[in-house]
């Protein structure tokens, strides 16, 4: 629950960095995660999510894995272009569809030709690695309480889709129908999933309000009718989020929530995701490369940059003593402002992370952050580095981690 005690604060956005600072001195958002438990609502073990590309088969996802407990919120963090939003695409299985669609459009032979090996791969139930060669598509497990998703047909998938697992992408302009009341929309998941004609009408239009209610849409009953044009972008977003939460999911997903709105919005649309999880129980996975939102809503971070995670851990640990250099890096390019006050404590100076991220259609031999690594040695350029679990609940994908200096 989140807890403030401020003196002086009176604007939204100084609320919101206050928030970030008591957080990270221990007086804020404290984990609610379960303790020491295996009751994992998602497992990923070694995902693969590669599409093609004019330039080859790109690694969007490479070789991840993480998990996410019953009610607890999961951060995944990291700079845009790391794959975060491929991640969660692959859970919701539709990553495939969309690459093969892409791939479908372009003119590039070669892309086809993969495409067909991995169809062929799969007939014969074979991955990249039985065949020596690395193929489009997505590999691994994706363990949703305990049934291993990639395994499913596309109709046992459906069932699970937008009813156990949901997913509110980023942006609202393209993800709601101009053209379409709200309510109509907010109500499609049931009526969607609803194969043997069990609903009832008048049961579907309550559930509606309610839904809405929850996410802080007032005057529900009437607004219901309305079409997105009327909406505020805040309220465009808290209707997505009715949206993917009127089937009372185990797992919401949501890609960059508070992207392109103001911070006052910023604050009501965490407020409400607080709040549902809170009435629901709600296991999340909220994509996002703001740290002071991933601060406020996250009991557990994992850290993405070019396909793979650097860091896992719970959100003190990363974010006050982060293990990797990325990370730091990362932190230090945009802080907040306790890490700002540290960042003058040990005499360091802002700056951004130099380089460019690297391609991933082309990425470097051993670890992909060598290139831009201050702490890099020989054998990070060589050796692709082992994700281990050096403490308790905290892993880290670093060849030098026992030898970075403290943070």
């Amino acid at each position: 629950m989140l807890v403030l005690t401020i003196m002086e604060t009176e604007t939204e956005e100084g609320i919101r960095n206050a928030c970030v600072v008591e957080y990270l001195r221990g007086w804020c958002r404290t984990s609610v995660m379960p303790e020491d438990t295996e009751e994992y609502v998602l497992k990923v073990e070694s995902l693969k999510a590669f599409y093609t590309s004019k330039k080859g088969l790109v690694k969007a996802v490479n070789d991840i894995s993480f998990g996410i407990r019953k009610g607890e919120s999961v951060g995944l963090f990291g700079e845009s272009g790391a794959g975060k939003t491929s991640v969660a695409l692959a859970i919701m299985g539709i990553f495939d569809e969309l690459s093969r669609y892409y791939a479908s459009t372009s003119s590039e032979p070669d892309n086809k030709k993969l495409w067909e090996k991995r169809d062929e791969a799969r007939k014969k139930g074979l991955a990249s690695e039985d065949l020596g060669m690395e193929l489009p598509g997505v590999e691994g497990r994706i363990l949703f309480k305990g049934k291993d998703l990639l395994t499913l047909d596309d109709k046992e998938y459906r069932k699970i889709r937008g009813m156990e697992i949901t997913y509110v992408p980023q942006g609202t302009i393209r993800s709601l129908n101009p053209y379409t009341q709200i309510g109509l929309q907010t109500a499609e998941a049931l009526w969607s999933h609803d194969e043997d004609n069990l609903l009832i009408e008048r049961e579907v239009l309550r559930k509606v309000l309610e839904t809405l209610d929850l996410v802080e849409i007032g005057d529900s009953d009437l607004r219901q009718f309305m079409k997105p044009a009327e909406f505020s972008m805040g309220e465009d977003q808290r209707i997505l989020l009715a949206m993917a939460l009127i089937s009372d999911p185990s797992l919401m997903i949501t890609d960059e929530p508070t992207t392109a709105v103001d911070v006052g919005v910023q604050r009501r649309i965490l407020d409400a995701i607080e709040i549902v999880r809170r009435e629901l129980d709600l296991s999340l996975l909220l994509i996002s490369n703001d740290q002071g939102l991933i601060a406020e809503t996250s009991d557990r971070v994992a850290v993405m940059s070019a396909g793979r995670i650097m860091e896992f851990g719970t959100a003190e640990r990363v974010l006050t003593s982060p293990g990797h250099p990325f990370t730091r890096a990362f932190i230090m390019s945009n802080p907040s402002m306790e890490m700002m006050r540290k960042i003058r404590e040990k005499g360091l100076r802002l700056r951004g992370i130099p380089g460019k991220p690297p391609d991933l259609a082309n990425p470097p031999s051993g670890c992909p952050f060598h290139p831009r690594c201050e702490f890099a040695e020989g054998i990070c350029k060589t050796d692709i580095p082992e994700y281990r679990e050096v403490e308790k609940d905290y892993w880290i994908f670093c060849h030098q981690f026992e030898e970075l200096p403290d943070w």
